[in-house]
Order: C-alpha cells, then structure tokens, then sequence
C-alpha cells in the first residue's frame, strides 16, 4: 500500500492554532530508547533481553498497518488469525499459542497496557515505536508472558504543534486514510491530540451463492483522543487517553481442502455471507513522578469490547456474540540514573476480566444447539528485578515474581431439545524467579 503524507497540516481552531508558523522539532531517529524493559539501561536484566526496536519511518516503509503485520519488521515473530481476527495465532522463537487463544504466549501491550486476547490484531494509529522483548518477562510486567512483549508505544502531545493527513490504496478496493493532529492546549501546562483513522482490506474469498466476491477482509473505524498535563518545572504528569475501534469482517470465511485456490467457500446453497462487527473502547488514566533516584508510574486502564459474529458453516449457521470487560492496575517503581551500586525494579499489579458468551446453531428445519457461558479470572501479583553492579564489567542480577490466580466459569445450554451444563472454580499460587 502507498501513503502519502502531508506534513505539517494547516488546520485552525482545533487544538493548532498557530500550525502555520511552527517548526518542526528536530529527533535524531538514530536513538531509540527501549521504554519496554521498564527498568535502567546498566541493568543485568536489561542487558540480557534480546530485543527488537522498530522505529515509526521503517513500519511506513514496510507497509506495516496493522500488528499482524509487525512479523514483517520483527524478526522470529509470526501472528495468523485462525479463521478471524478475534483469535490470532502468535509464536515467537517456538513459544506458541495455537493451543489457547484467550492467554497468548505473546502478549500486546499499547503504552504499557496488556490487551484483551481478542484485540491482539488491531491498526496502528499515531505510532511512534514498536519494541519486542523475547523470553519470559514476568519480573518485569505485571502480567506474566512466557513467550515476550510486544509493545506498542504511541507519539505523546506536547508543546510542538503537529499535524498531517496520511492516505494509501491498495489492490482489491482496499485503502487507508488518517488524520492526526497534536500541540499544546495551554503552553507549558496542558497538551491533547487526536487521531482518526478508516481502514479496508477487502479480501478475495467467493460466496457462490450470494456471488460476493471480497469476504475475508475487514474494514475499521478507530478514533483516539488523549490530554496530557505536564506543568513546566514539575516532576510529575498525568496523562488520559480514550479510543473507540469498531471494525466490520467478512472473515469465518472457510474453503475446502480440495479448492483451496477456488476461493469457494464449502457451505450449503442458500447460506448468507459471514459477518462479523467488533467495537472496543478503551480508557487510559496514567501518572509519573520523578525524583533524583526514582520513577514511579501508575496505571490504571479499562477496555469493553462486544462483538456479534455469524458465519455459515456446513448446513449450518452459527451466531456467537460476546462480550469482554477488562481493568487493570499497576504500580511501579524503577531506579534512574546510570551512577548507581543497584539497579531495582519493583511492581504491584491487578488484572480483572469477565466474559459473556451465547451460541446458536441453526438447521434449515430447526436449532441445533444453543449454549450460554460466563467466565471471571483475577489476577494478583507483585514482581521485583535487582541488579547488583559489582565492577565496571561484572553485574549480578535477579528477579522473583510472586502470583495468584483464580477464576470461575459456568455454562449452560441444550442440544436438540436435551439440557447440559456446568460450573467450576479453581485458583492458582505461583512463585517464579529469574
């Protein structure tokens, strides 16, 4: 896909007023900080990391729009979807996750909040880097990856008015457009941005019976707003960010094994196209304090996600809407400053996710089958990382992680007319070190 960006946009009244006459400021792209280890750059723990920085001109280049397309840029990553966006695939160095969909080996994290399971595959808006740390990271992040962290980190306002219109066309009707615009709101006090973006990737899959030519792709709406309040000469900041995505698939598209290059999908006569709609909200309120020695940053962020899918399958049609909810807090504390003996890391952190599922199944003569479902899991967990820097070229470093986990799940339904169901609670006490 081919963008073209303009660059700065002279737009008044909103947010820019004095656009026109702003300079652009000068970054040595050459420099990238790793903000995704959490902790100081001498750090035994943050030298150990194999880790990947991906700056925002090299995504541009390699046409990376979307994070199931970041394998493109990000070495040893690979992300499929398995059927749909909701439930992607993602292996990093032979740690899987096609096995279990909802706790992914990898996890995603957008300025250092974790995603839902089935948010991992979502456009890029406002980008500024993305990093990839391999290998368990449990002493570092509140929730747990065995597999490494894709993190996402996106440009933050501040005192430089900015704006620009980006576009792109593709094959198969397919294109992109974005508006982005970001500046101070009160010079030295308070600063906002916007973003908006609409996306179509229509896909190449046929339908025999409705003659539609371009099921399995997608095409998102995403809009992004977020206020920053950063007085001058203090050592403190509060940020809040909010995000509306709702994206529209004709995915659950599926062919046989016989005709995979037809395209056909292998359903009965008469069936309709796949549908599939996805809208996900998500709300950030975050703050820094920084002394002379210390960072201490906490979050605290809320995402609601619905979405309602049916999709033919055989002779049958199947609808499976669900719901997610979503909140997480974290505390954390890291040392700063590189003329330190110790380097220390340490975290509080909560997870809560609840999840509301149905299911039908339909017959041309009758329903087949009809099932609920409810699921609730917590977590609970407290991380720490030392570094003891005994000469010049000789640290010692360490980290423990200790967990707990519960949750609780019931289901209930009926298969041509006859009951079934069932509950259940378990929980789990961890200890892990590095």
């Amino acid at each position: 896909m081919k963008m073209t960006r303009l660059y700065p946009l002279a737009l008044g009244g909103l947010l820019l007023p004095a656009i026109a006459n702003a300079q652009t400021s000068q970054q040595d792209e050459s420099t990238l900080v790793v903000t995704a280890s959490k902790q100081s750059s001498r750090s035994a723990s943050a030298n150990n990391v194999s880790f990947t920085v991906v700056s925002a001109p090299e995504l541009s280049d390699a046409g990376v729009t979307a994070s199931d397309k970041l394998p493109k840029v990000l070495p040893g990553l690979n992300i499929e979807n398995s059927g749909n966006m909701l439930f992607s695939t993602i292996s990093l160095r032979g740690v899987s996750s096609a096995q279990d969909f909802y706790n992914p080996a990898v996890t995603l994290y957008v300025d250092g909040v974790p995603q839902l399971s089935t948010n991992t595959i979502q456009a890029l808006t406002d980008v500024q880097s993305v990093e990839l740390l391999r290998g368990p990271q449990g002493t570092l992040y509140g929730k747990s990856a065995q597999g490494g962290i894709i993190n996402i980190v996106t440009r933050q306002p501040d005192n430089t008015p900015r704006g620009y219109i980006e576009g792109g066309v593709s094959s198969r009707d397919s294109y992109r457009s974005k508006l982005n615009l970001s500046g101070p709101i009160q010079d030295g006090l308070l600063y906002g941005s916007v973003t908006l973006l609409r996306q179509v990737d229509d896909g190449d899959m046929i339908n025999p019976a409705t003659g539609s030519d371009d099921l399995g792709g997608t095409r998102a709406s995403i809009g992004n707003v977020k206020l920053r309040l950063a007085p001058d000469d203090q050592p403190w900041e509060i940020g809040f960010a909010a995000s509306r995505e709702c994206t529209r698939a004709t995915q659950d598209a599926y062919v046989g094994w016989n005709d995979i290059k037809g395209r056909k999908l292998s359903i009965s006569d008469g069936l309709p196209d796949p549908y599939m709609r996805r809208c996900t909200d998500s709300q950030t309120l975050s703050g820094k304090y920084t002394t002379d020695d210390w960072v201490f940053n906490l979050i605290s962020a809320w995402q609601q996600q619905h979405y309602s899918r049916t999709f033919p399958s055989g002779s049958l049609i199947v609808n499976m809407p669900q719901r997610w909810n979503q909140d997480v807090q974290e505390l954390r504390a890291a040392t700063l400053g590189d003329a330190r003996t110790v380097d220390m890391v340490f975290g509080l952190y909560r997870q809560n996710t609840r999840e509301q599922m149905q299911a039908t199944y339909d017959m041309p003569t009758m329903r087949y089958l009809t099932s609920a479902g409810y699921t609730t899991a917590e977590t609970l967990a407290a991380y720490s990382d030392l570094t003891w820097h005994l000469t010049d070229r000789f640290d010692i470093g360490g980290g423990v992680r200790f967990s707990h986990d519960k949750s609780s799940t019931q289901y209930h339904g009926s298969m041509r007319g006859n009951p079934f169901g069932d509950q259940g609670k378990s929980n789990d006490d961890q200890v892990l070190g590095q």
